[in-house]
C-alpha cells in the first residue's frame, strides 16, 4: 500500500477534520474500558490498555455497549478527553446517537476494513460530507 491512500465510507456524519489514528483490533466499550476523567484505556486485556483516547481518531472494527455508551461519549467529549471521531467498520445506532449528540464525526462501511489498512500513529483527513478518508503514512 502507498505511503497515501483513500477509504471511502458508505454512512458517515460531521465536519471535515484531521488527526492523529489510535487503532484497536478490538471494540472499546466507552463505559467500561476508558476512565472519563482522562481518556485512557483502562481495561488491561484490552489491546489499548494504558492509551490515551483524547483527541485521536479512533478506529474500530465494531462498536460496544449499550445505551449508556452514548451517555459515556458525552462524558468524555464534556471532560476534554474525548476522541476527535470514530472510524467503525461496523457499528451500531448507540454509537451514532453519542456522536451525534456531541458532534463527534463517525464513520462506517468502508470500502476497504479500516482496521486492516490503517495503523496507529497515520494522520487521517476526513471529509464525512464525501464520505472520504484520506491516509498519510507516518
Amino acid at each position: 500500500m502507498s505511503s497515501r491512500f483513500i477509504l471511502k465510507a458508505s454512512r458517515m456524519f460531521g465536519p471535515d477534520l484531521e488527526g492523529e489514528a489510535l487503532v484497536s483490533r478490538e471494540p472499546i466499550h466507552f463505559t467500561m474500558d476508558i476512565v472519563p476523567e482522562t481518556g485512557v484505556v483502562m481495561g488491561a486485556k484490552h489491546d489499548l490498555y494504558a492509551e490515551n483516547i483524547t483527541d485521536k481518531i479512533l478506529v474500530m472494527p465494531s462498536a460496544k455497549g449499550g445505551v449508556q455508551s452514548a451517555m459515556s461519549i458525552m462524558e468524555l467529549v464534556n471532560n476534554g478527553c474525548g476522541p476527535k471521531a470514530l472510524l467503525y467498520n461496523r457499528t451500531n445506532p448507540i454509537m451514532v446517537q453519542g456522536a451525534v449528540l456531541m458532534n463527534v464525526p463517525i464513520m462506517d462501511f468502508f470500502d476497504q476494513n479500516p482496521v486492516e489498512v490503517i495503523r496507529s500513529g497515520d494522520w487521517l483527513k476526513l471529509r464525512p460530507a464525501q464520505g472520504v478518508v484520506e491516509v498519510q503514512r507516518r
